[in-house]
Order: structure tokens, then C-alpha cells, then sequence
């Protein structure tokens, strides 16, 4: 189950201080400076280019330091923590995300610790503490309430995973199906759910999900979340013993792990066609699925 069940990365998290730094930025170069960092490096987080994401975030935060804007702070710095999650730089994700947590418990903001414990929980995770993440996502359920909605269903999203994976099949179907009224779009709710039903051998429902989630990071361009969708509905054709479309669909995976340089995820989707009985399809130099190179220049 621990294979199979995985989280997608959190997007760009700005919980609604937009107003206070518009206003400082008539005041501060350094704050306006600031703002146009974070907005340039949340588009490309949305794209999937963490590298560039996280080095505008970096500027951001130095400028928004230099201004001492608290609230800036902890946007740039948790920002970069979701950055450093897609770059698989836990530790330094949990250290950053740690800091705008410290920043905002003294602000008195609650989505935004809301947004840093959603981060948190992640990178305990993925190290195993399945309780401590539950924990954590908990609590940041209760200090979201006033969040807005796509922050709520993140993290009914998160709870969904951790249920899922302590088998509390009613729980995650809950709070995932909580997490999708709130944000119908998410590409992430609708693989989990699809990691729901294959679980509970409603293959057929697997699939409709995963091809919404695939169809929803296609239309943003978001080409980890393609490259994820990909993986999952293959194996899950290879289950179905539908065994050439998940070598078409499976190869078209691996081209763009490739084209995003993770080579490891890339022979993982490899190991798991070989063990289909099955080689890669065709070239896995092409993928029609996203242009990588423009989008993170």
C-alpha cells in the first residue's frame, strides 16, 4: 500500500495577504521587488519547474527580509518549501516550511500555518511517520476553517492519503470526496480517489478518475502531475491485463520523467513494465503531452 498511495505536490500556497503587500509596495522597492518574485516564482511552480521556482522564491524572501515584511517572509519561505518537496530536498523543505510556521504562530495567522503544517505533514510522510503527518494535518484542518477553499481541500486531500494508507477506506473516501466539493478541479483529489477505488478493486472507476486527474494537469501544463497521472493509470491497465495500452501509456511516462530529469521515478515506471512482462513502446525521446524547456525558462 505504501507504493501505491503517494501524495501530489502542494501548488503555489498564498492564503490571502495579497492586500498588505500591495499596499507596502507603494512604499518599499524592496517589497515590490519582493511580490514580483513571488508571483514569478509561483508560475513556475505551476508549471513544474521547481528549480526556477525555488530560486525566485529565494530573492523574494531576501528582499522581503531586507524590508522586515513578516508576512512576505513566510510566503517566500513556505513557498520555497514546496519547491524544495518537489525537488526532493526534504530535509530543507521541513526546515523552511519550520521557519514560516514560527513566522506566522507569531502573526497570528492561521491559514498560514495552516498552509506550513499541510507541508510538514508531507515530509513526515515520506519519512514513514505516517501518525505524525496525520497529526500535523489534523491541526492544520482546524486552523484552515477561515482559509480559503482550495487551501481546505489540500489538506482534506493530505487526511484522505493518510487514511488511505492506515487502510480507514470509509475515512479517506470521506475526506477525499470533502476535498473534491471544495475544489472540483484538483487534479490531485481525483488520482486519489482513483488510488481509492483500484484499491478496492473498482477498476473501472480507477480509471474514469485518473483520466480526469490527466485530463486536469493537461490543461495547466503541469508536467509532473502528468507524469505521475500516466503512471498510475498504466499500472493500472497492466492490472487489467491491458497489456498494450499500458506499454503505450507507461513508455509516454517515462519520456517525460526523462525530459524532467527524474531519473530514478523514470526506472521505477521501467521496473514496473518489466515485471508486466512488457518493454518500453516505441522512442521515450517524445511526449506530446507537455513542451517541458519553455515553460521553465
Amino acid at each position: 500500500m505504501r507504493r501505491l498511495v503517494i501524495f501530489s505536490v502542494l501548488l503555489i500556497m498564498l492564503w490571502g495577504c495579497a492586500s498588505s503587500l500591495k499596499k507596502d509596495s507603494a512604499e518599499n522597492s524592496m517589497v515590490r521587488q519582493g511580490t514580483y518574485l513571488l508571483a514569478k516564482g509561483g508560475r513556475y511552480l505551476e508549471n513544474g519547474c521547481f528549480k526556477n521556482a525555488a530560486a525566485n522564491f529565494t530573492l523574494a524572501y531576501q528582499n522581503f527580509q531586507a524590508s522586515d515584511h513578516l508576512t512576505g517572509m513566510a510566503q517566500a519561505l513556505n513557498n520555497l518549501a514546496v519547491s524544495l518537496l518537489g525537488m526532493a530536498e526534504f530535509e530543507k523543505a521541513e526546515r523552511f516550511s519550520s521557519r514560516a510556521l514560527a513566522i506566522n504562530r507569531s502573526l497570528g495567522d492561521f491559514p498560514g500555518q495552516a498552509a506550513n503544517l499541510s507541508v510538514l505533514g508531507k515530509v513526515h510522510l515520506i519519512n514513514g511517520e505516517d501518525e505524525d503527518a496525520r497529526r500535523l494535518w489534523q491541526q492544520a484542518r482546524n486552523l484552515s476553517r477561515k482559509g480559503s477553499a482550495e487551501l481546505r481541500s489540500n489538506i482534506l486531500n493530505d487526511l484522505g492519503v493518510a487514511f488511505m494508507r492506515a487502510e480507514k477506506i470509509e475515512e479517506a473516501r470521506t475526506h477525499l470526496l470533502q476535498a473534491l466539493d471544495l475544489n472540483p478541479y484538483s487534479a490531485a483529489v481525483h488520482q486519489n480517489l482513483g488510488k481509492l477505488a483500484e484499491h478496492t478493486g473498482n477498476f473501472s472507476m480507477a480509471e474514469e478518475y485518473y483520466l480526469d486527474a490527466l485530463a486536469r494537469d493537461k490543461k495547466k501544463g503541469y508536467a509532473p502531475g502528468i507524469a505521475a497521472d500516466l503512471t498510475v493509470l498504466g499500472n493500472l491497465y497492466l492490472k487489467m491485463d491491458r497489456k498494450p495500452e499500458a506499454a503505450e501509456i507507461l513508455s509516454r511516462a517515462i519520456s517525460l520523467r526523462i525530459l524532467l530529469n527524474q531519473k530514478d521515478k523514470a526506472d521505477a515506471v521501467r521496473e514496473d513494465l518489466k515485471l508486466g512482462g512488457l518493454e518500453v513502446a516505441g522512442s521515450t525521446q517524445e511526449v506530446d503531452e507537455v513542451d517541458i524547456s519553455p515553460a521553465c525558462r
